[in-house]
């Protein structure tokens, strides 16, 4: 081990932090990212200045907080995807998994030779907009169609860039049963290939007759990212985990359908935002989301009061022909699932709707 005794504590929570997100990362099916981040928890010592760097991180570095582990394999993948770094690309899918020394060693030589692009990278939070999580959320809508009876106007929070806000437009799988929106306009675009999220589903099946219509969508992001740009499409690439293919597949499809009908994200911190937005948006039978997926964990506590106080003020004035919905995917805990929750004015009765896996793989619906 590299680590010295007498090591300081912000050093020893950085490892801690690499540990932890190892062990996320064996449980999500993702055995290299978990090999990576092993190697890195016991490997990066302080004998470069980047390293240094990484270990005297200024902030929370653990995976609900700053996530450091996953900023750090995103700017790895980064490079192995631009070709800048043979030797750890030699080491990545579609070889097989290497053994810690080997690839620890070509991990601090890829850190040594690209400093400036690694330390450029870490300033930036993880951006996954993962669209497996579609499929809960899809569900979530047509079990708020289904009890409204009304179009839907979507207002995301942490909506990176914008994948989920349009996820009528996909196909989708529900366990074995096939859906997609026969909304005009929604479903594959011309020129762009069909996006298909499938998970496993148990428990009843959503109300896949209800009306869903989509009356407007909009999404904010503090650092949202632009498909139209390839630069930022690569950083959207680089934080899915190298050897899951079927999730690099299905974003790269996703993006394909945003850059044919793009929906810009507006840079904006989500409670500000929700207080210029979402007023105006209250029109006679239209339904108000407000929807958001694996965000919350990500806030200050602070954040989560202003957002939790001014949507309950807002919900106070709903009402049968102008309904609020408030549709939350968020992780329980450490080691548990997701959970995918609605409140729905007026009424506002808390409801779980199912259990996800974080990536939407399964979901369980029902209690």
């Amino acid at each position: 081990m590299s680590q010295s005794r007498s090591e300081s504590g912000t050093a020893t929570g950085v490892r801690d932090a690499f540990l932890a997100q190892a062990g996320f990362c064996e449980r999500l099916g993702s055995p290299l990212t978990a090999l990576l981040c092993r190697v890195l928890a016991d490997g990066v010592d302080s004998t470069n200045e980047l390293e240094r760097s990484i270990l005297a991180w200024r902030g929370d570095p653990s995976p609900c907080a700053d996530s450091l582990p996953l900023r750090l394999a995103g700017a790895l993948h980064a490079l192995v995807r631009a070709g800048r770094v043979p030797a750890l690309a030699a080491l990545y899918p579609p070889h097989p998994l290497a053994d810690p020394p080997r690839l620890l060693a070509a991990v601090r030589s890829a850190l040594g030779e690209n400093g400036a692009f690694v330390r450029e990278f870490l300033r930036h939070p993880p951006q996954t907009n993962e669209v497996g999580r579609a499929a809960p959320l899809v569900a979530g809508w047509l079990e708020i169609a289904a009890r409204t009876g009304y179009p839907l106007s979507l207002f995301e929070l942490g909506a990176s860039a914008g994948l989920n806000v349009i996820a009528d437009r996909y196909a989708y799988r529900f366990g074995d049963t096939p859906w997609r929106s026969d909304t005009p306009g929604s479903g594959a675009r011309a020129g762009s290939a069909e996006v298909m999220v499938a998970c496993g589903w148990s428990g009843p099946l959503p109300p896949l007759d209800a009306p869903l219509l989509i009356h407007s969508r909009r999404g904010c992001d503090r650092h949202p990212l632009d498909v139209t740009d390839l630069s930022q499409c690569e950083r959207l690439k680089a934080y899915v985990w190298a050897d899951q293919r079927e999730r690099l597949e299905r974003l790269d499809a996703a993006i394909g359908a945003m850059q044919t009908a793009p929906i810009r994200v507006e840079a904006c911190d989500a409670q500000q935002w929700l207080a210029s937005v979402l007023p105006s948006a209250s029109e006679p039978y239209v339904t108000r989301v407000v929807f958001h997926s694996i965000f919350w964990s990500y806030l200050a506590p602070a954040a989560q009061e202003q957002i939790t106080a001014y949507v309950t003020r807002i919900a106070a004035e709903a009402s049968m022909e102008r309904p609020l919905a408030w549709l939350r995917l968020e992780l329980l805990g450490r080691d548990q699932p997701a959970a995918l929750r609605l409140t729905l004015w007026p009424g506002g009765a808390d409801e779980l709707l199912a259990r996800v896996h974080p990536h939407g793989a399964w979901v369980h619906w029902g209690e």
